[in-house]
């Protein structure tokens, strides 16, 4: 799983969807959700989650309706038979990419090959920062406490 902190830059709504867009290091990303989460205010610090599948790379110029488009280089990679695994420097720090050997090989992938990664909204996770503490890590704190009491 690829996470990054980031901050809430803009929220808009209408009745069917939110456009949640953060900012990290100098890129805006924008999110899909069904609903504004309740807890989440322009400005917070939140932790943005992208698995691996949902990365998808390309290398040349086109237009696409994947909203989300960050600069990048392979830094490193592992082929496999079916899969590869490609990790590229970003501005939101080292993302990981899973995509076909066939894909990596037309594309002529290489370390160091300059490539844009694309995400899709809507393959954005969000989860509070609470102090400097992720949410998860909160509550997994939360668990043991309450485990320890029992």
């Amino acid at each position: 799983m690829n996470t990054f902190r980031a901050t809430v830059e803009t929220i808009k709504s209408d009745e069917f969807f939110s456009c949640i867009t953060v900012y990290k290091e100098n890129t805006l990303l924008k999110l899909l959700k069904t609903k504004t989460p309740k807890w989440l205010r322009v400005g917070d610090e939140v932790e943005c989650r992208i698995q691996e599948a949902a990365i998808s790379l390309c290398t040349g110029e086109g237009n696409v309706s994947i909203e989300n488009h960050l600069l990048g280089q392979l830094h490193h990679f592992r082929k496999g038979v079916i899969l590869s695994e490609v990790s590229v420097t970003t501005p939101c720090g080292i993302l990981n990419s899973l995509i076909t050997t066939d894909a990596f090989e037309r594309m002529e992938l290489c370390e160091g090959r300059k490539v844009t990664v694309l995400v899709k909204a809507i393959d954005i996770t969000l989860l509070p920062i609470i102090g400097s503490t992720s949410y998860e890590h909160c509550t997994t704190a939360l668990m043991k406490v309450s485990s320890n009491h029992s």
